[in-house]
């Protein structure tokens, strides 16, 4: 997902960032390649070494490995608005909209499937959740919600009135049932931050990974107007006023928890880093408020916006670089364990 977001904010930097287009787009496509190969390799490998079906449904409902389901979906939602983003003709082919739609509404239900699953399991538990269920991973279904919101607003745009027929009245929905997860699981996330005992090596991922929705919302609340036409006969600017502001207030949230979440990794940074696979979770955040920055400064005309796009960009892309180099190291160090201890 990260290397997916990574690429829609190369691909959608605004032009008046100062940098070569060229040189962004060309960026863009090396993440998009690298996001449908790593895609392919995980798909293959799940296929080689399938989990059994009552193992897998008990993960499902799982407090903690439960949410992490969702980035598969979510995965795929980001490359389709990395495809989008790169060849903006595919929404205007009818074909390629309806293919669009069903890849978009597979995503989405498959999502809208395991929050139910896994939440009704939560629920059901009545507090006997353990003390390190809740994490980061807690913000993955609803940001996947918020994903599907906006790649179907997004397809509102295209010239087929069946697809905006079927698209436009599930974009309010999934938006809303992805924001008001959001506000419900980051109350409770940070009052477990606030409240209880602080674990690093749980709790620095959770504060980082709550920038997901929030910019995740900023990018559907962006991208609603579209459907407006279609639901209310209103054309689209009516709405987009009001919705960039709320958008805007979702993107300052997310930098100011930007810096809470800094300051609290460096404050406790011996014991807070250690890398997992599960660390390109903290590229995608950064990422999306990259990319939620750069639609708002297409919308205002902001030069503040602008700088502020490319600015998370370029962390953005400093993070997966770091992570990249780090995943490298931890699986040249996995695939030489073996052979160390053999001699």
């Amino acid at each position: 997902m990260g290397t997916s977001a990574l690429a829609v904010a190369a691909f959608r930097l605004p032009s008046e960032s100062g940098m070569i287009q060229q040189f962004s787009h060309a960026l863009g496509w090396v993440l998009l390649t690298l996001a449908t190969l790593a895609m392919a390799a995980l798909i293959a490998l799940n296929l080689r070494h399938r989990t059994p079906r009552r193992e897998l449904w008990e993960e499902i409902r799982s407090a903690q490995r439960g949410p992490a389901y969702a980035a598969i979906p979510g995965a795929m939602l980001t490359l389709v608005l990395a495809f989008e983003s790169a060849q903006p003709l595919l929404a205007v082919d009818r074909t390629a909209t309806w293919l669009l739609l069903a890849f978009i509404l597979i995503a989405g239900f498959v999502d809208l499937f395991l929050t139910l699953v896994f939440f009704a399991a939560a629920i059901a538990r009545r507090g006997a959740l353990e003390t390190d269920a809740l994490s980061g991973l807690w913000f993955m279904p609803q940001t996947v919600l918020l994903l599907t919101a906006t790649a179907l607003a997004r397809l509102c745009q295209a010239p087929n009135p069946a697809v905006t027929e079927i698209a436009a009245p599930l974009a309010v929905l999934f938006l809303g049932a992805g924001f008001m997860l959001f506000i419900l699981i980051a109350a409770l996330v940070l009052a477990r931050l606030v409240l209880d005992a602080f674990d690093a090596a749980a709790g620095i991922p959770a504060a980082w990974i709550m920038m997901s929705p929030a910019a995740a919302a900023a990018l559907a609340f962006m991208a609603i107007p579209r459907v407006t036409p279609a639901l209310l006969s209103s054309p689209p600017l009516s709405v987009s006023f009001v919705t960039s502001l709320f958008a805007g207030a979702l993107v300052g949230f997310s930098l100011w928890w930007l810096a809470v979440v800094v300051l609290l990794t460096f404050r406790l940074r011996s014991d807070a880093i250690s890398f997992s696979p599960a660390s390109w979770s903290y590229v995608f955040p950064i990422a999306a408020v990259a990319v939620a920055s750069g639609e708002l400064a297409h919308t205002w005309n902001s030069r503040l916006m602008i700088l502020v796009a490319v600015i998370m960009a370029t962390v953005a892309a400093l993070v997966w670089l770091g992570v990249l180099i780090a995943s490298a190291g931890w699986l040249r160090a996995r695939l030489s364990g073996p052979q160390t201890t053999a001699q």
